[in-house]
C-alpha cells in the first residue's frame, strides 16, 4: 500500500539586516567569519573564501574592514548577536540571585543588574542659561526702571552720580535710536470706519 507523502513546513530563511543587505555575498561572509575567528580578520577572508599570500590578505583585510560600510554591518551583527545572548544572562544572573550559597554582596548586584535592566534610571538635567550683561546695559535698565516709576531727578542723581548721570542719558538715547531705526518710523494717522447699509445686498451696491 503506498503512503502519501507528507507535507514539509516550509521555514523562513533568516534575513540580514540593512547594513548587511548593502555589501556583496564575498563582504557579507567576511563579516560573518570575523565571529567565527574571534576578530582575526585575516582568517576571516580565507574562511569567505579570499586565497592569496598571507601579506596580501592582511591588506586586503585591512581595506575591506575598514571599509565605512563593513564597519556599519560589524556593529549590526554585533547588536544582533548581544540581544540574543541576553537570555543566557538573565538565566546566569537568576542563578546567582537564587543562590543562597553565594555572597550576600554577589546576590545583592545580581538584583541591582536586573532591576535597573527592567526600570531603568531616567536621568534628567537641568540646563541654566544665565546672561550676564555689561555694567552699560545695568545702567541703561535701572535708568529705564527708574524713569517708569517716575523717580524724581534727585533719584537719578543719586543713583549715576553728576558726572556719571551724563553719560547713562548718553546711552540711553543711543539706545533709542538704534531701536527707532531697526523699528522704523510709526506713521499715525487718522481713520474712520465705514459701516455699510443695512440694505446692501453685494459689492455692487456699495460702490
Amino acid at each position: 500500500m503506498a503512503t502519501l507523502p507528507t507535507k514539509r513546513s516550509v521555514e523562513p530563511t533568516p534575513e540580514y539586516g540593512p547594513a548587511m543587505r548593502v555589501l556583496h555575498p564575498p563582504w557579507q561572509r567576511c563579516v560573518l567569519a570575523l565571529f567565527d575567528t574571534q576578530g582575526d580578520q585575516t582568517k576571516a577572508l580565507r574562511i569567505a573564501g579570499y586565497e592569496g599570500k598571507p601579506e596580501s590578505l592582511r591588506v586586503m583585510a585591512s581595506r575591506i574592514f575598514h571599509d565605512d560600510r563593513v564597519r556599519a554591518a560589524v556593529k549590526e551583527e554585533c547588536a544582533k548577536r548581544i540581544d540574543l545572548s541576553e537570555p543566557e544572562l538573565l538565566a546566569v544572573t537568576r542563578s546567582i540571585l537564587t543562590d543562597i550559597g553565594e555572597k550576600a554582596a554577589d546576590r545583592l548586584r545580581a538584583v541591582g543588574m536586573i532591576w535597573d535592566r527592567a526600570n531603568p534610571v531616567i536621568t534628567k538635567h537641568k540646563i541654566e542659561v544665565e546672561h550676564h550683561i555689561s555694567e552699560d546695559e545695568r545702567d541703561i535698565q535701572h535708568y529705564l526702571a527708574l524713569q517708569k516709576l517716575g523717580a524724581p531727578p534727585q533719584a537719578f542723581l543719586d543713583r549715576f552720580g553728576p558726572n556719571g548721570l551724563a553719560r547713562v542719558e548718553a546711552l540711553v538715547a543711543a539706545e533709542q535710536a538704534k531701536r527707532q531705526q531697526i523699528e522704523g518710523d510709526v506713521i499715525e494717522a487718522e481713520y474712520e470706519v465705514i459701516e455699510p447699509p443695512g440694505d446692501a445686498e453685494s459689492i455692487e451696491d456699495l460702490l
